[in-house]
């Protein structure tokens, strides 16, 4: 059956408003934004273990809401102790991720979430610096490690 869904892609993806197709696991709240919007349909875990969430997935969440409240600190006056706060919010969670000792796995895909996530905002965008500064240091992190190795 999984050879089946994987090849015609039944039961994974259905129509949507117009020609587009769409997650069959969305699909009710296609017509309905409010109802999309108060749900969490999107950050379900749809594994194995409903209710438990990967460690990759909670950084990559995590830096998405200090990067939100970085545009929105962008605006607000004298946001120099904000912006500090942010950058030091995201070293946090970064630093959590990459465990003591440092995993070079951990710190690749760290790096790779920060770059991603950068790289998805307008180049004007406030959080794009924080999160720029952040992949910088990863780098210089990685580029250690590799040395000591």
């Amino acid at each position: 059956m999984l050879l089946v869904n994987s090849y015609t892609r039944f039961g994974r993806m259905v129509e949507g408003l117009g020609d587009e197709e769409i997650p069959w696991w969305i699909a009710p709240y296609v017509r309905d934004f409010a109802a999309l919007a108060k749900s969490s349909v999107l950050i379900d875990d749809h594994d194995d273990e409903p209710g438990v969430e990967s460690a990759l997935l909670s950084l990559t969440r995590r830096l998405a809401q200090a990067a939100a409240v970085a545009h929105v600190v962008a605006n607000v006056k004298g946001n120099e102790d904000f912006t500090a706060g942010i950058s030091a919010t995201m070293a946090a969670d970064i630093d959590e991720y990459c465990g003591t000792p440092t995993l070079p796995r951990h710190v690749n895909q760290a790096g790779l979430a920060v770059s991603l996530l950068a790289a998805s905002l307008a180049a004007n965008d406030p959080a794009k610096l924080a999160l720029i500064a952040q992949a910088e240091r990863l780098q210089k992190l990685r580029g250690q490690m590799s040395a000591t190795a």
